[in-house]
């Protein structure tokens, strides 16, 4: 599966990165339906913890049931332009994630592109229409944040 969602908002980059560069960004994103648990307290994804191996999140439907753990590889990109994530997790065998920020002249694109491999192929509709559903959840949130 794959997904590309653009959003156009009215902040520029830093101010988009500054709020989204961290697991507590993602998840202001995603609740209350999910919380990342946070193995580098609070670290941006710019910093030294995220470069060193591959931490380990917990995903929790609601805030407290665990339904996935992903093993994250998370690298900044240059200029506060966004981020690259690559895990693997009990329900993927390929979670790609890349969001970029790219200026604009009434503020900045947000840009997430999503490629994602069920483990088990029966899973593909449900999880297809549970990202797409989540993403365009984040999207309102950045939305109503930043206009």
């Amino acid at each position: 599966m794959r997904l590309t969602v653009d959003l156009s908002v009215r902040a520029n980059r830093s101010e988009v990165w500054a709020a989204m560069s961290t697991v507590g960004g993602i998840n202001r994103e995603v609740a209350p339906f999910l919380r990342n648990t946070d193995p580098t307290r609070g670290a941006p994804f710019d910093a030294e913890p995220w470069q060193v191996g591959a931490p380990v999140l917990w995903q929790l439907g609601f805030g407290f049931i665990p339904v996935d753990r992903h093993r994250v590889e998370m690298v900044a990109l240059p200029d506060e332009g966004g981020y690259r994530e690559s895990s693997s997790s009990w329900w993927h065998r390929v979670w790609w994630h890349e969001r970029t920020l790219r200026d604009d002249s009434g503020g900045c694109i947000v840009r997430d592109d999503v490629v994602i491999e069920p483990r088990l192929r029966m899973s593909d509709p449900i999880i297809g229409w549970s990202v797409r559903w989540m993403f365009r959840r984040r999207h309102r949130y950045l939305r109503r944040r930043f206009g």
